[in-house]
C-alpha cells in the first residue's frame, strides 16, 4: 500500500536521493499528518468535554500538537529547500533540525500542562461519563493514527529523514496513550474505578516522553554523529573499483542537513603512474560519488612508492607492532624520506578512543622498533582518531 501512495503522489518517488523528491516525501507526510490529527484532535476534544474525561482531552491535545509538529515539519522542510546563498554557503537543510528542536518544545510545553491538570485530577476525583459509543470511537481513532504512524515511519525509513521519522515515531506512541485510554474506560466500566486522573497523567508522561526523544535524536546530527555506514562502504567501493586508486584514508562526511552531505579523501596512486591520467581518474571519481550518492567530494592524491624495498619492509614491521598494541586502529600514508645523515619513516597512525598508551609511549616504541633494523632509521608519526 505505501508504495502505491507512493507513487500516486511523489513524482519522481524512486528517487531518494535527491532534495526535491525527499522535499516532496516531506511534504506528503506532513499533509497527512495534519489532516488526521486536526480532524482527531477536534472529535476527542469535544468527546472529552462531553464526557468529563481529562484522558480524552489530554489525548486529543496531544493530537494537536501532532498536527502543530507537522505544520512546524512542512515549514522546515520548505527553508530546508532554499539554495545556498551569500550567508549560508552550504544551504539551509540543517533547517529541518531545527524544526525538530521547536517541535519537541511544543511537545514538552503540552506534556508538562496536562500532567499538572491530570495530577490535580487525581487528588481532586470528578465522575466521568461512559458509553459504548467512545469506546468504539476510540479504536477507530487508534486504527486510523496507528495506519498513519506506520506508514509516516515507513516514509521517514524509505527517504532516511529524522524528522519524519520522529513524526511518525510520535504518532504510533499516540496509539499507545489512546490503548491506555480504552483500558481505563473500561475498567472504570466494569470494575467501577475512578482511573481518569492517573490515565490522564499516564498519557502527559508518554508526550513528555516523547519531546525528550525527539530532543535527544535531533542533537545528535547537530552535534556531529558517525556517517551512515551503508553511504561509507558504497563511497569506497565507488573510489576502489578505479584501478588508479591502491587505497583510500582519511575519509571524512560532513553533514549539513538531510540530502545535504559534504566527503573528503585520500587516494594513495601509484608514484610511477602518468599524474595527469591518475587526476582525470580523481575527477572522475568525485563526479561519479556527486552522481551516485548525491554528495560533493574532494580527493587529495598520496603518490606511493610501490616498489620501494625499505617501505615494503617498514610496513610488515608497523603492521606486526600495530597487533601488540590494541589501541591502533590502522595506519597509513607510510612513506621513507632519506637523508644524508638518517632515513625518515613517516606514517599515520589512527588511534582508537581512549587508548591506555600515550603517544609518546608509541612514538618511543615505534622508534625503537626501526633502529633494530638501522640506526640511521628515525620515525615522524602522525596520530589520528577515527571519525566513521
Amino acid at each position: 500500500m505505501k508504495e502505491f501512495i507512493w507513487k500516486t503522489f511523489v513524482k519522481g518517488y524512486e528517487d531518494t536521493k535527491d532534495p526535491v523528491v525527499r522535499r516532496r516525501y516531506t511534504r506528503l507526510t506532513g499533509v497527512l499528518g495534519i489532516i488526521v490529527n486536526a480532524l482527531l484532535c477536534g472529535a476527542k476534544i469535544v468527546l472529552g468535554a462531553l464526557s468529563g474525561s481529562i484522558a480524552i482531552i489530554a489525548d486529543g491535545l496531544h493530537d494537536m500538537a501532532d498536527s502543530l509538529a507537522a505544520c512546524i515539519t512542512l515549514i522546515g522542510a520548505h527553508i530546508a529547500g532554499k539554495p545556498a546563498d551569500r550567508k549560508h554557503p552550504y544551504g539551509h537543510a540543517r533547517a529541518e533540525y531545527l524544526a525538530s528542536l521547536v517541535i519537541s518544545a511544543v511537545v514538552l510545553v503540552v506534556g508538562w500542562e496536562l500532567l499538572c491538570t491530570s495530577v490535580d485530577r487525581c487528588f481532586h476525583p470528578t465522575a466521568s461519563e461512559f458509553s459504548w459509543t467512545m469506546v468504539i470511537f476510540m479504536l477507530a481513532a487508534i486504527l486510523i493514527k496507528g495506519s498513519s504512524a506506520l506508514f509516516t515511519i515507513a516514509t521517514g525509513k524509505h527517504i532516511r529523514s529524522l524528522p519524519v521519522i520522529a513524526a511518525g515515531t510520535d504518532n504510533r506512541n499516540d496509539v499507545i496513550t489512546s490503548i491506555i485510554i480504552v483500558i481505563g474506560m473500561l475498567l472504570n466500566r466494569f470494575a467501577g474505578l475512578q482511573l481518569d486522573g492517573p490515565m490522564g497523567c499516564i498519557v502527559s508522561l508518554f508526550i513528555l516522553w516523547s519531546g525528550v526523544s525527539l530532543i535527544r535524536e535531533t542533537i545528535d546530527p547537530l552535534l556531529g554523529e558517525p556517517p551512515d555506514p551503508e553511504v561509507v562502504e558504497e563511497m569506497r567501493q565507488i573510489i576502489l573499483s578505479h584501478p588508479q586508486v591502491i587505497g583510500i584514508h582519511d575519509l571524512n562526511i560532513y553533514n549539513y542537513g538531510p540530502g545535504k552531505s559534504f566527503a573528503s579523501f585520500h587516494a594513495e596512486v601509484d608514484s610511477r603512474a602518468d599524474m595527469v591520467r591518475t587526476h582525470d581518474a580523481i575527477d572522475h571519481i568525485e563526479r561519479e560519488i556527486a552522481e551516485k550518492l548525491n554528495m560533493t567530494a574532494t580527493c587529495h592524491m598520496d603518490p606511493v612508492e610501490v616498489e620501494n624495498p625499505i617501505r615494503i619492509h617498514m610496513q610488515k614491521l608497523v603492521r606486526a607492532k600495530m597487533e601488540q598494541i590494541p589501541e591502533i586502529q590502522g595506519f597509513h600514508d607510510l612513506r621513507v624520506a632519506p637523508g644524508d645523515l638518517r632515513t625518515r619513516i613517516i606514517f599515520d597512525l589512527v588511534m582508537k578512543p581512549g587508548a591506555s598508551f600515550s603517544e609518546e609511549e608509541i612514538t618511543e616504541e615505534m622508534n625503537r622498533m626501526v633502529k633494530q633494523e638501522d640506526p640511521s632509521y628515525e620515525t615522524i608519526i602522525n596520530f589520528e582518531r577515527p571519525f566513521l
